[in-house]
């Protein structure tokens, strides 16, 4: 058996070629959250919002509003008023 020098394996693609697609799909991935925190920012005045599905979460969400005038900043036994 001839073993020639070109007939060697010698790897196709080096690691550091795959960087660029690798930081196309990771910056794909986060497009929706960074775009989301943006919005909310802009719309709300806060980076995030609460999610108001399900009728337990909107319950709470205007309590806190009642509680404390502010349904972002959430407290506890402390911020009732006697």
């Amino acid at each position: 058996i001839c073993f020639r020098e070109k007939e060697r394996f010698t790897p196709s693609v080096m690691w550091f070629e795959i960087l660029p697609s690798y930081g196309i799909i990771v910056a794909a991935f986060m497009a929706p959250t960074v775009i989301t925190y943006g919005i909310n920012k802009l719309a709300y005045g806060k980076p995030f919002r609460r999610n108001l599905r399900y009728e337990f979460e909107r319950l709470t969400y205007m309590r806190d509003q009642r509680l404390t005038g502010n349904a972002y900043k959430v407290q506890g036994l402390e911020a009732i008023k006697p």
